[in-house]
C-alpha cells in the first residue's frame, strides 16, 4: 500500500514536471516573433524620437534664421526706399529738364516731327509696261510707282541716302497651271541689275494702308480674277532709276515629266 502510494505520488511529480516544463517552451517559441518586432518598434521609436529632437533643432534655428532674414530684408527695404526716394527726385529733375528742352527745341523748331522721313518730295510717276507669261498664261500689267515715299519706319535708311519706293502692278491669273504668283518675283536693283533685291512690303503695310496705297498679296492661280496692289522697297542708296526684274523660275507639272522652263522679264522704274 505504501509502495503504490509513493510510486502514484512519484508519477504524479514527474508528470506536473513535465508539464510546466513543456509550457515554457511552447509559450517561449510564441512570444519569439513578437519579442522580434517589439525590438524593431523600439529601435524605429527612439529613431523617431531622435527624428523629432533634431527637427526641433532646426525649426528653431529656421526661426531665428527667419527672424534673422526678416530683420536684414526691412533693413534692405529701408535702404531701397530711400535710394528710390532719391533716385525718384533725381528722375522728376531729369524729366523737369527734358520736357523745357523739348519744348525750347518745338519752340525754335530744331525738334522733329512724328510724321514720316522722305529723301525728297514725295511723288508718283506713271510706268505703263505690260506683259505675259507665255507658259502660265499670267498678264501683268505694271502701273505706277511713287518715288520718295514718306516712312518714319524706315527714317534711319532714309537719312543714310537710302529711299521707299512704292510699285503699283495688276495682275491676271492663267488658268492653265495652279500655284501663286508671289511679291517676290519682283525685286529691284540699285545698280543697273548687277545685283536684285527682294521687296519689303511685310514692314510698310501699315503706313501704306494709312497713306491709301493698299499692299499687294500674293494670287492664287485658281482663284482667278484681276488683283491689284503695291509693293515696297528700300533700296541703300537713291537712284534717278531703278531695275524692276519679274522672274517665275522654271517648275515641273505634278504627277508627269512635263518641266515648264523660267520667264524673265525687265522694267524701269524713272524718276518723278
Amino acid at each position: 500500500m505504501k509502495r503504490m502510494k509513493r510510486a502514484t505520488f512519484t508519477a504524479a511529480a514527474l508528470l506536473s514536471c513535465t508539464l510546466a516544463f513543456s509550457g515554457c517552451s511552447l509559450i517561449s517559441q510564441a512570444v519569439q516573433p513578437e519579442q522580434g518586432q517589439t525590438g524593431e518598434q523600439s529601435n524605429a521609436d527612439a529613431q523617431d524620437q531622435g527624428d523629432q529632437d533634431q527637427n526641433g533643432q532646426d525649426q528653431n534655428a529656421q526661426g531665428q534664421g527667419d527672424q534673422n532674414g526678416q530683420e536684414s530684408s526691412a533693413d534692405q527695404n529701408g535702404q531701397e526706399q530711400a535710394g528710390q526716394d532719391q533716385t525718384g527726385g533725381q528722375d522728376a529733375s531729369s524729366d523737369q529738364s527734358t520736357s523745357g528742352s523739348s519744348s525750347a527745341s518745338s519752340s525754335d523748331g530744331s525738334a522733329g516731327s512724328d510724321s514720316g522721313a522722305s529723301s525728297g518730295s514725295q511723288g508718283q510717276v506713271s510706268i505703263g509696261e505690260s506683259f505675259e507669261d507665255p507658259e502660265m498664261q499670267d498678264k501683268i500689267e505694271v502701273l505706277s510707282a511713287v518715288r520718295n515715299f514718306e516712312s518714319s519706319k524706315r527714317a534711319s535708311a532714309i537719312e543714310l541716302g537710302g529711299e521707299v519706293v512704292l510699285l503699283e502692278v495688276k495682275i491676271t491669273p492663267g488658268q492653265k497651271y495652279s500655284g501663286l504668283i508671289q511679291s517676290g518675283a519682283f525685286k529691284i536693283s540699285e545698280d543697273g541689275g548687277a545685283d536684285y533685291r527682294y521687296d519689303q512690303t511685310d514692314g510698310l503695310e501699315a503706313e501704306m494702308r494709312a497713306a491709301g496705297y493698299e499692299p499687294f498679296e500674293d494670287v492664287r492661280r485658281r482663284d482667278g480674277g484681276t488683283h491689284q496692289g503695291w509693293l515696297a522697297y528700300v533700296p541703300n542708296e537713291k537712284q534717278d532709276a531703278y531695275t524692276i526684274r519679274y522672274e517665275r523660275g522654271p517648275g515641273k507639272v505634278l504627277g508627269t515629266d512635263e518641266k515648264v522652263p523660267e520667264f524673265t522679264t525687265t522694267f524701269d522704274i524713272p524718276s518723278v
